[in-house]
């Protein structure tokens, strides 16, 4: 339920020390007025049920934006990011705004990817970055996305 105050929610495709993604989608969410909450997703081991998936879909449903940050090292999306997305699909979450990130060698793919699949679950794209190696942040550009949530989703909510 919703309590009045802005929620920006940031999911990010790996929780990799190694990886960039989950560092990028740090500094964007700290571009960004609170309140705000992440979800970083790494690789689970075989058989164990995947239970952070239900809390992040039900946080979805509470966000005015979801900033989606994905490691683009191959040319698809992160299995756990594609199951996440799949269930939002199945929660009807459509009108959600998101702002997509791909960060790595393979951005252009990935970001292609990852539109369609945001797109299947009804949300509207606020943004679409694909960074590779020493690119600028899109901070001012999250930031208008976040505006533009705000705007449209919640325009009375408090500061």
């Amino acid at each position: 339920m919703h309590d009045g105050y802005l929620f920006t929610l940031g999911i990010c495709g790996s929780a990799a020390e190694d990886d960039p993604a989950p560092e990028v989608l740090s500094a964007l969410l700290g571009a960004l007025p609170p309140v705000k909450r992440a979800a970083f997703l790494g690789e689970l081991p075989a058989g164990q049920p995947d239970l952070l998936l239900a809390e992040v879909v039900a946080d979805m449903r509470d966000a005015e934006l979801i900033v989606i940050v994905t490691p683009a090292t191959v040319p698809q999306l992160p299995a756990r990011l594609n199951n996440l997305l799949r269930a939002a699909y199945a929660a009807d979450l459509a009108g959600r705004y998101a702002a997509l990130v791909a960060v790595g060698p393979y951005a252009q793919a990935v970001l292609h990817e990852l539109r369609a699949a945001v797109a299947t679950c009804g949300f509207v794209l606020a943004g679409a970055f694909a960074l590779v190696e020493d690119a600028p942040l899109p901070e001012a550009e999250l930031r208008a996305a976040y505006t533009a949530a705000r705007a449209a989703l919640a325009p009375h909510a408090l500061p």
